[in-house]
């Protein structure tokens, strides 16, 4: 298990590195390397350099960057130039040619084109050399690039004088020579040729006034290739005028400047040409047989290089072999890594499935949970508003029974009033005739008072008015005799009188006394009641 993992976490580290290495590889980073090449070039390091711009090579291909394929392509080429190995150069060349009609411009078609013309130039070819310096000439003419068209009319004025067309090189040199002033190093080359023309031409005092004006320019390391080739031209202009003397010593001047071994090779056979017209035929063989050794020399040093060029070669083909092998361990892990990270996926998603499995399944208990506890709050509402239509049908009922307890109560008021009218009506004609002489005298009349005396003495109506009392009032009566035990039925009489709300008027008119009196027996019911103190009477009646 622990393996496992530990191959795992491997496989994480290994990504991450990947990205990062995937986010440093930008266009600009490999424009870098790509100089870092040239350096490396331009150092005699060939070897590396093109290991280095193959591996850019690649990247740049891989993501589509046309430009840096262009730059790391051309420059291969410009190695294999360096190296001699010139048919090599122009196939890596007519890539870069290829890459630049496919993806980019005239600019870079036109840097490749004046390439391949150096080429040829070096191997002598000077019609193909022509040909595509021209080429590289007109599409700077139709871009409208003015330095390098200056640039390329230079290169066809060198390659019109080796091909003896003066004319020509003249018309170059004329059109690319107001082009070139802020080119100083071009516009050297541009008067170098300009002295070849006229030298071409016969006019040897503009060639040699220029060849002349141009080697103060000429002393710096640089420039000891075009050094080399001034002298020569003041060499052969002086040697044409016959100042075989003065043709000599610009000649040995060259071979004092000459480093190079290409160069090595005209440089003798000028001064053994010299030295036979001079008539030191000696010297001249001497000088002749230099060429030669010089020639050999160039020979083994070209076959060195070709050697060179073949180990370098080898050692880039050892390269690609190993990249290669590099490309399958890369894929390889790629695939394991791709297989770790397909298995963490799978085995993420099952894990989210589970857990989305069981967020639902919560959220669905949840939502039953919810529902029923929604029910149990729609039914506990539900049955509150029947409680509450219950309580309101109830005090709705109460209401209704007070109202006709209100009524009953109202008719027993309303006859116990009657029967104190009666029985105050009844009074004062008992009065009224008792103070007449005539009723006492008067036996009948005496009889019918004593029968209307009689009659308010009688309780049966009032019997009758307890009875319809009880009955509105049910267990009133019996609540408060239990209660106050020691109450009389006079006091129970009054307290009725009370419990309907009958004012002291109306119930003093009932008992046959005045309101003063009704109210001094109201206080002393109270007191016997035990009525609370802030409460009244007729309050505390109607908690019984």
């Amino acid at each position: 298990m622990l393996r496992r993992l530990r191959v795992y976490l491997n496989g994480i580290v290994l990504l991450l590195s990947l990205s990062i290495y995937a986010q440093a590889e930008t266009p600009e980073i490999l424009d870098d390397q790509i100089e870092k090449g040239v350096e490396l070039m331009f150092q005699g390091k060939h070897s590396q350099s093109i290991e280095l711009l193959l591996s850019l090579q690649s990247i740049a291909k891989k993501n589509q960057w046309y430009e840096q394929v262009f730059r790391s392509t051309l420059n291969i080429g410009s190695n294999y130039y360096l190296l001699s190995d010139y048919g090599e150069a122009v196939i890596f060349y007519l890539r870069a040619y290829e890459i630049a009609i496919e993806h980019l411009g005239p600019s870079e078609e036109m840097t490749v084109l004046n390439n391949i013309g150096v080429l040829y130039f070096k191997e002598h070819d000077n019609s193909q050399a022509k040909t595509y310096f021209f080429k590289a000439y007109q599409k700077a003419k139709d871009t409208e690039n003015s330095v390098k068209v200056g640039y390329y009319a230079v290169n066809l004025a060198l390659v019109s004088n080796k091909l003896k067309q003066p004319d020509s090189a003249q018309t170059y040199i004329e059109e690319a020579l107001p082009l070139l002033e802020t080119e100083p190093n071009v516009l050297i080359q541009a008067k170098m040729a300009q002295s070849e023309m006229f030298l071409l031409k016969k006019q040897y005092a503009n060639s040699e006034q220029i060849a002349l004006s141009l080697l103060p320019k000429l002393q710096d390391i640089s420039q000891v290739q075009n050094r080399v080739f001034t002298y020569l031209i003041l060499a052969q202009l002086n040697e044409h005028q016959n100042h075989l003397d003065k043709a000599l010593s610009y000649a040995l001047k060259a071979r004092e400047s000459n480093t190079s071994m290409e160069n090595r090779v005209e440089v003798y056979e000028q001064l053994s040409n010299l030295h036979g017209k001079i008539g030191s035929l000696e010297q001249a063989l001497v000088y002749k047989d230099s060429v030669i050794i010089a020639s050999d020399s160039l020979t083994v040093m070209r076959n060195r290089k070709l050697f060179e060029n073949e180990k370098v070669k080898f050692q880039i083909q050892n390269y690609q072999h190993e990249l290669a092998e590099s490309k399958q361990t890369l894929r390889q892990e790629r695939r394991f890594l791709y297989s770790v990270i397909g298995i963490t996926l799978l085995l993420m998603t099952f894990i989210l499935w589970v857990l989305r499995s069981n967020a639902i399944k919560h959220k669905q208990r949840k939502t039953i949970v919810e529902l029923e506890l929604a029910k149990e709050k729609s039914d506990y509402l539900l049955i509150e508003k029947q409680l509450r239509e219950q309580e309101t049908l109830a005090l709705l009922e109460q209401e209704r029974l007070k109202n006709e307890l209100e009524v009953r109560n109202r008719k027993l008021t309303a006859k116990a009033l009657y029967l104190s009218s009666k029985n105050s009506l009844i009074e004062e004609v008992i009065a009224s005739l008792s103070k007449h002489n005539e009723v006492s005298e008067n036996p009948e009349l005496k009889k019918q008072i004593r029968a209307l005396k009689k009659h308010l003495k009688t309780d049966t109506q009032w019997d009758s008015f307890f009875t319809h009392f009880e009955e509105v009032n049910q267990g009133f009566l019996d609540r408060l005799k239990h209660k106050h035990e020691k109450l009389t039925p006079s006091d129970i009489r009054f307290i009725t009188y009370l419990y309907m709300n009958l004012t002291n008027k109306e119930i003093a008119s009932l008992l046959n006394i005045t309101p003063q009196s009704c109210r001094k027996r109201k206080e002393r019911i109270s007191n016997k009641l035990n009525v609370p103190e802030g409460m009244t009477l007729h309050t505390y009646l109607s908690t019984i």
